[in-house]
């Protein structure tokens, strides 16, 4: 784990329109800090498993206050609106895919145990926040794209680099699935199947009961996708790759086009170290326009919405990461604020899943319901 400043940013950034931003903002604003830091290591086993019938087949084994000038909320926690009964209840989206991108690497023990405690207050708000009749994928995939035992960050002069096992920079980890499928359970953009060969859970607003406890207890074991995971720890790069369709084996079906909503959520601890460059164009940008492919009938970037309790960085103020670029060109404002503290984390979960509440309930499921009845049933 590296080293960093804890500060809340829960944002709309400057700049950013509903049409998705200009790239010149940036959700973080922090001064250049010189910082060397360097994370530990965990092993991966990369274990095969076979696939299991009943569900997306899995590839791969286990892995163990506002301030002037700063980025706002433009919603507000309790104004989520109930549910749709009567007349008009087709008037809103028919769907809304929701993906948590979270760090598997040794750090993440604590926040993934408090993510998943956090889970059944949200899925409860957005049973009751959306139409009832919604139908409501959730999955989950890791911040590793080639495995590394290792890693350090290191910032001198304005310069921000990253390096993994041998000294290797950070580019030497983005192993594609379509060059190379490192078998391992949601690593490389796939989704990540806590057992049962069930890649991601759909659940139908309005069946409460068994049903809405079923997505509890499938989220909370998904959540805990465990800490053997990548040191070189990207974020974007996952996010894009899961909407490709060289991971259609565990992913297919997951994200759907028109009349949908797709929201991408990330939970890191660390920069993100996605590569500045892919394919000739930004980072970022590349990995937002798999997502956007993959919802051009709904409207691109419209039906995107993006978040995250991620760490203020050095690494963000001295030139857009990837993982800024997407969150500055999606369609609506991002939602991101700090990881509860560590030390909270660690000695009372429930206590950092209640703030992690603060976001997912009080204001990530208002935008969620708001966008779905913007985009409506066609798109």
């Amino acid at each position: 784990m590296g080293v960093h400043r804890l500060v809340v940013v829960a944002a709309t950034l400057a700049g950013t329109s509903a049409c998705g931003g200009d790239g010149a903002s940036n959700p973080f604003d922090t001064a250049n800090t010189g910082i060397s830091a360097t994370r530990g290591s965990a092993s991966g086993d990369g274990t095969a498993e076979s696939g299991v019938t009943g569900g997306p087949a899995t590839q791969g084994g286990s892995v163990g206050e506002e301030s002037d000038g700063g980025p706002k909320l433009d919603v507000q926690a309790g104004d989520v609106p109930g549910p749709c009964v009567g007349e008009g209840c087709n008037e809103g989206c028919t769907g809304v895919d929701l993906l948590f991108v979270i760090d598997n690497s040794v750090s993440m023990g604590d926040y993934q145990a408090a993510l998943g405690l956090a889970f059944p207050a949200f899925a409860s708000t957005l049973d009751t926040a959306l139409p009832a009749g919604t139908s409501l994928h959730v999955g989950v995939t890791s911040t590793e794209m080639g495995y590394s035992g290792s890693g350090s960050t290191s910032i001198f002069n304005g310069n921000c680099t990253f390096t993994g096992d041998g000294g290797q920079p950070n580019d030497a980890f983005y192993v594609t699935p379509d060059v190379a499928n490192s078998m391992r359970n949601g690593a490389q953009g796939r989704l990540y199947d806590p057992g049962g060969g069930q890649t991601y859970y759909e659940y139908t607003t309005g069946a409460g009961g068994a049903s809405l406890a079923g997505l509890e207890s499938w989220f909370s074991a998904a959540a805990n996708i465990g800490t053997g995971g990548s040191n070189i720890e990207m974020s974007a790069a996952p996010a894009g790759w899961v909407a490709d369709m060289a991971n259609d084996a565990t992913n297919a079906g997951f994200i759907r086009d028109e009349g949908s909503v797709l929201v991408v959520f990330f939970m890191q601890d660390e920069p993100d170290q996605t590569p500045l460059m892919i394919d000739g164009q930004p980072g970022g940008l590349a990995m937002l326009d798999k997502l956007v492919a993959a919802k051009a009938g709904c409207g691109g970037t419209d039906c995107i919405i993006a978040g995250g309790f991620l760490n203020e960085q050095a690494c963000s103020a001295m030139g857009n990461l990837p993982l800024d670029d997407l969150l500055a060109n999606v369609g609506e404002a991002p939602i991101v604020q700090a990881l509860p503290d560590e030390a909270l984390a660690e000695t009372d979960p429930q206590g950092a899943a209640d703030e992690m509440n603060t976001v997912l309930s009080g204001t990530l499921a208002t935008v969620i319901a708001q966008t779905c009845e913007e985009i409506g049933p066609e798109g």
